[in-house]
């Protein structure tokens, strides 16, 4: 039987650079030697913040669209090869995200060399998406397990929202094996545990993992609804620093849920 800590970095070990990174050779790119207005006007038409720049077939480094409107020349405003950042196509998006906090653009390396980049834009792919969201459903999983353990059915079922109890009660007359505690809304399971004794346990639940917890329900709608951006400004740090507070979260509820067993 796999063990949570495996489960967690085979999660981590499955989302790679690679999967959200543009390709160097499908990308608008911009030469070294153009003029700096026409590359502005390309670019702003194709509604790109940035691009690499090549010269004689090979990246040499990147510019940001709207540094090149009184630009000189691209290489007066450029940020060179030599001061850009480098990472593997197979590096995971945990790693990829924490560099993404202090780096607007990434260049990837694989096999066959440099061969794509990422940059803000790229935390909103489907890829970052679905990774957070599974570690966010992660934890939703264990607050399930602590509410199912310590709450009274009844009290869990009242907690339903209207839009789930019909699904619910039909799980429930067709004698399925479920619990109420699987159909709650994070912010349900949330407040339902912070009611239990083992939320105010200082040995078993910290304040700064209540105030991650909180931290994290919050970003899961930005998470849940594609409409919403991950790469907005506001939540580009909350992205990055998410797969460590899950972590830490998931560790301490872990603790409790082994504490509940020991006890029954």
């Amino acid at each position: 039987m796999l063990t949570p800590s495996a489960i967690s970095d085979d999660l981590t070990n499955f989302f790679r650079a690679g999967q959200i990174s543009t390709a160097i050779a499908e990308a608008i790119t911009v030469e070294l030697t153009e003029s700096a207005k026409l590359a502005h006007e390309r670019l702003e038409g194709a509604r790109f913040d940035q691009a690499p720049v090549m010269h004689e077939g090979r990246p040499v480094g990147w510019v940001a669209t709207v540094g090149l409107i009184h630009a000189r020349s691209i290489k007066s405003v450029m940020t060179s090869l030599e001061n850009c950042t480098l990472v593997s196509a197979e590096a995971s998006i945990a790693t990829i995200l924490g560099l993404l906090l202090k780096d607007r653009f990434l260049f990837t390396v694989s096999e066959n060399g440099l061969s794509g980049f990422v940059v803000h834009s790229d935390m909103d792919r489907h890829a970052v998406r679905s990774y957070l969201y599974l570690l966010i459903s992660g934890i939703e999983m264990l607050l399930a397990e602590i509410v199912k353990s310590t709450i009274p059915e009844e009290r869990i079922v009242t907690a339903i929202h209207r839009n789930m109890k019909k699904a619910y009660q039909q799980a429930h007359s067709d004698n399925q094996e479920t619990s109420p505690a699987e159909y709650l809304y994070i912010g349900d399971l949330v407040r339902l545990f912070s009611q239990t004794s083992y939320a105010h346990d200082q040995d078993l639940w910290s304040d700064s993992s209540k105030q991650l917890l909180l931290e994290i329900k919050a970003f899961r709608n930005s998470v849940m609804h594609p409409v919403r951006s991950i790469a907005a400004a506001e939540n580009i740090e909350t992205a990055a620093n998410l797969p460590g507070w899950a972590n830490a979260v998931s560790n301490q509820l872990r603790t409790i849920i082994e504490s509940i067993t020991v006890t029954r």
